[in-house]
Order: C-alpha cells, then sequence, then structure tokens
C-alpha cells in the first residue's frame, strides 16, 4: 500500500483564525460551500482600502494550504468564485504567481464529491469480496486465510481477485480504506450543521462507540492485525478515518466560536479520545461482549470530557492554553 494517501498532521500553531475561517465553507470532507465563501469573501473586502492585495495574499495562501492537505480540487471553483466576487465589487486585478495561474487552469472543473480529490467505489463485486474477506478473516484468522478461500467465498475467479489487489495485504489495506469511509459518509453530517461545538464532538464519539458495536466483527480484525500485523494496522486505520475528514479541524475551529475548547491541537486529543475508547472496546471482548458497548458511553463522555478526578479533590494542571499577543491568532 502505497503511503501518498497518509498524511500526518500538525495541529495547533497560530493559524486558529484561519483555521475558522477555512471551517466556515468548507466541509469536513473537504467539500466547498460556495456560498458560504463568496459570503465570506463579501464580508471581508467591504470597505477595505487594500481589498486587492489582501484578496491576492488570502488566496495564494488558501491555494497553498489546499495543495498541502491534498485538496486542490476545490481550487478552481473557489477562484471563479473569488473572481466573480471581485469583479462585481469594482475590483481592477487580483496578482498570483504566475506557477498558481497555470496549476489553476491545469484543474478539472469538479463539484461535489470529485472536487475533494476523493472517489467512492460503488463497484458491488469488490464489496462482495470485502464481505467475503471479513467472514474468511474472522473464521481463519488473517495469517491463517488465503486468497483462494476468499475467492471461493466471494464468487469470484482466483485471477479476478489478484485484478483487483496485488496481495491479501492489500485486500485488508483496501478494505480499513473502504470502511473508514463509510464512517465518514455516516458521521459527516456532526460537523456540518450549526450549534454547540462541545455537543457536535459528542454526537461523533456516540456514533463512533454505535459503529463499533454493530461492527465489531470488523473492528476486532482491526484490533488483531494492528497488535499482531506487521505494520500497525490500527494506526493506518485512524489515519484513513481522519484523511476522509480532512476539514474537520477546520470545521471545528469555525464552530467554536466561544471558545470552549481548551487546546487546538485537534490530531492530539483525536488520537487520544480514539485510543480511550479502543481500551474500552478491549475490555468489552474480553468479557465476551456480554452486554451492550453502548452502555459503557457514560463512563466514555465523563472521562474524556470532564476527567477521572472529583470536583474539589486534590487537582494538577499540566496544560494551559497560551495567551493570545496582541494582533496574532490564538494557538
Amino acid at each position: 500500500m502505497a503511503n501518498q494517501d497518509m498524511r500526518h498532521i500538525k495541529s495547533g500553531g497560530r493559524r486558529l483564525g484561519f483555521y475558522a475561517e477555512l471551517g466556515r465553507y468548507f466541509s469536513p470532507d473537504g467539500s466547498l460551500n460556495e456560498a458560504e465563501f463568496r459570503q465570506f469573501l463579501r464580508e471581508s473586502l467591504a470597505g477595505r482600502e487594500d481589498a486587492a492585495r489582501w484578496l491576492s495574499e488570502y488566496l495564494e495562501g488558501v491555494f497553498t494550504y489546499l495543495e498541502e492537505r491534498g485538496l486542490d480540487g476545490a481550487s478552481r471553483s473557489l477562484f471563479q468564485a473569488a473572481a466573480d466576487e471581485s469583479e462585481a465589487m469594482g475590483m481592477g486585478a487580483v496578482a498570483l504567481p504566475l506557477a498558481r495561474l497555470r496549476r489553476l487552469m491545469d484543474l478539472p472543473q469538479e463539484t461535489g464529491e470529485a472536487a475533494t480529490g476523493r472517489r467512492r467505489d460503488p463497484d458491488d463485486k469488490r464489496r462482495k469480496i470485502f464481505e467475503a474477506a471479513l467472514k474468511v478473516f474472522s473464521q481463519r484468522g488473517f495469517h491463517e486465510a488465503t486468497m483462494d478461500e476468499i475467492a471461493a467465498a466471494s464468487g469470484v475467479a482466483k485471477g479476478t481477485l489478484y485484478r483487483y489487489f496485488e496481495s491479501k495485504e492489500d485486500l485488508l489495506d483496501h478494505l480499513l480504506k473502504a470502511t473508514s469511509r463509510r464512517i465518514a459518509e455516516r458521521f459527516t453530517s456532526a460537523f456540518v450543521s450549526g450549534g454547540d461545538v462541545v455537543d457536535q464532538i459528542r454526537v461523533f464519539v456516540e456514533q463512533w462507540v454505535y459503529f463499533i458495536e454493530e461492527n465489531h466483527t470488523l473492528y476486532r480484525l482491526i484490533q488483531a492485525e494492528g497488535l499482531n500485523g506487521r505494520a500497525s494496522r490500527q494506526t493506518m486505520f485512524y489515519e484513513y478515518l481522519i484523511a476522509d475528514f480532512p476539514m474537520v479541524k477546520e470545521r471545528v475551529a469555525a464552530m467554536d466560536t466561544d471558545g470552549a475548547l481548551k487546546t487546538a491541537s485537534f490530531h492530539t486529543v483525536a488520537y487520544g479520545m480514539l485510543g480511550f475508547i479502543d481500551g474500552v472496546v478491549r475490555k468489552w471482548f474480553r468479557s465476551g461482549m456480554d452486554y451492550p458497548l453502548r452502555d459503557e458511553m457514560p463512563v466514555i463522555l465523563e472521562v474524556l470530557f470532564n476527567g477521572f478526578v472529583r470536583d474539589g479533590a486534590r487537582r494538577q494542571t499540566y496544560f494551559v492554553p497560551p495567551e493570545t499577543p496582541a494582533g496574532m491568532d490564538k494557538d
């Protein structure tokens, strides 16, 4: 499995204001909300004496950021919207580097899902293979399972199976990636609508636990391969999951209008939350799953949001949000 899809992202820094701006007009899955972007431009450009310079610098910053994140599929639509709005406001010129203009010209005119640079695979045969692989892996164990057994269980010829996947490891990697996309499709609404950011994060945590409970066979396989595989497939799965929400950090920043969240290190927190829930699920597996996993939800939410030290007990402070210098985005 090539690593070009895996992006380790640092969060925090002094760009929280920029993240919040992007989160206003990008959905968590990286889709551009053109109407919101146009409204943002109108508000930002109104009354500015340096409107052309500001827009030129702002657009170059956004294009560079999208390119770094592998999301420049929306750049052309974004540029066209910016050109329309600036022309309507009587701006004479917007300056961009020639290399940037050439890159924009080379980008296809795409909207919706295609604009994010990712594709959903509707192939029924591939789905059959995934279902058969999951069954065989669960019954035989990943290391004992064979491609012959998967081909037989899926009802496809072995040669057809190898046209889809180079190896058993390649099949598992694609299975985990497809699973993360299913989760992304299910959870996208959690951060799309407005509302309290803490409530939205709570909804995401609840839905993640419910997904594990409903798909425990697959999750157990992920755990086993994370522990025993040559590479940490569990870590890879988390990477896939976060990659399918490439703008969730920005969306959370946009929703945190009252500063309810202590830290902007979103991906650090996200990995910690997923890891804690993973430990709860391991306990559930060891118990033989003899109770609903969702019964653990009150404890999970209490620990994730409030910790486990009682109010009034001896507490220690380990992290203090940095002060925001004048004229600088907060960390």
